[in-house]
């Protein structure tokens, strides 16, 4: 029974889930790639716009400079020349020039600034000063309007990664936190069990062993009533420890009467002295010793006589400690 109490483990081996709540680090994962990829494409159209917006600024600009060049010159090689140094000056890097008049039959320019690569975006203004058509057209470079762009659109795209990434990093963290929590509570309800099923079996365990005592105890007693004999304790020093029921019978007294007494109280004079070796002999030899005596009744006038039998109770620690008799009817003795 003892092992059946020690030997309870958690049942079934230890089993491994995902983590509670994944769900919620996949769901920040996804709103947040789906929110960078929409703000930065809202921000880079913005950031087009404006773009824009400053090319058109800076190309009516140029137009107001050739405007004012022209109307206080002429279109002589010489103004061409300083008008070619005014709008250097004010031109911007990643923009292209070119001025074309439109009184001419040909394609070659009257003025080129900058470089003209790609035309899919150019402005083109028409002019007319000193009775002369002018056609003044301006080439954003690739940098001039591309490039905001693309630089807003990754900056958006990192900063929204970082936070993405530091949200659901967060997010895995509290998971793994609960999922560690929840498995320290299986493991205290598991041990919880245990010790509960521990407790039922030493209660069992208890039950059983109280009714084994008591059927040990009724059948001491239905023995002792049995067998017709006195029986008895006594400590080491001959004092009265337990008397059966059968000295009232024997002795005409009461049980509790007698207990812390000296046995030899109960013992005529004369067989005292060799209760006293039977005592001696028991504890010496460890044997059973038997002894022919008269007991005292309560009718002081009156002796039993009594079979009496010695035996020494001992231990490896304390040697002897007490005595268990028995007395039975015997034969009268001389006194």
């Amino acid at each position: 029974m003892d092992s059946d109490l020690y030997d309870i483990s958690p049942s079934g081996p230890r089993r491994y889930y995902l983590w509670p709540g994944l769900w919620a680090p996949a769901l920040i994962l996804l709103a947040g790639v789906v929110v960078s990829l929409v703000t930065a494409r809202e921000a880079s159209d913005a950031t087009q716009h404006l773009a824009q917006q400053r090319y058109q600024a800076m190309h009516q600009a140029l137009v107001g400079q050739v405007v004012i060049h022209l109307q206080n010159s002429s279109a002589q090689n010489g103004n061409a020349r300083s008008l070619e140094v005014a709008l250097a000056e004010a031109l911007h890097d990643d923009m292209g020039l070119r001025i074309d008049t439109l009184e001419r039959h040909t394609k070659t320019p009257v003025l080129t600034l900058g470089t003209i690569e790609n035309t899919a975006q150019s402005l083109r203004t028409e002019l007319q000063t000193n009775g002369q058509h002018w056609m003044v057209t301006t080439i954003p470079g690739a940098r001039l309007l591309e490039q905001p762009t693309r630089q807003i659109r990754w900056q958006v795209l990192a900063g929204g990664a970082l936070i993405t990434t530091l949200a659901t990093l967060l997010a895995l963290a509290l998971c793994r936190q609960s999922h560690r929590k929840t498995l320290a509570i299986g493991q205290l309800m598991s041990h919880q069990v245990a010790i509960e099923q521990q407790l039922t079996n030493l209660q069992v365990q208890k039950n059983v062993l109280r009714h084994a005592l008591n059927d040990s105890e009724s059948r001491s007693r239905d023995l002792v009533a049995l067998s017709g004999a006195i029986i008895g304790e006594l400590d080491e020093h001959g004092h009265i420890g337990f008397l059966s029921a059968q000295a009232a019978d024997f002795l005409g007294r009461a049980p509790a009467d007698l207990v812390d007494q000296p046995f030899t109280g109960l013992i005529t004079e004369p067989d005292r002295l060799r209760f006293n070796q039977s005592l001696a002999a028991a504890r010496q030899d460890k044997t059973m010793a038997r002894v022919d005596l008269n007991l005292l009744h309560r009718n002081t006038e009156l002796t039993v006589p009594m079979i009496v039998r010695v035996m020494a109770l001992t231990n490896p620690v304390h040697g002897v400690t007490g005595y268990r008799i028995s007395a039975v009817p015997g034969p009268a003795t001389d006194t």
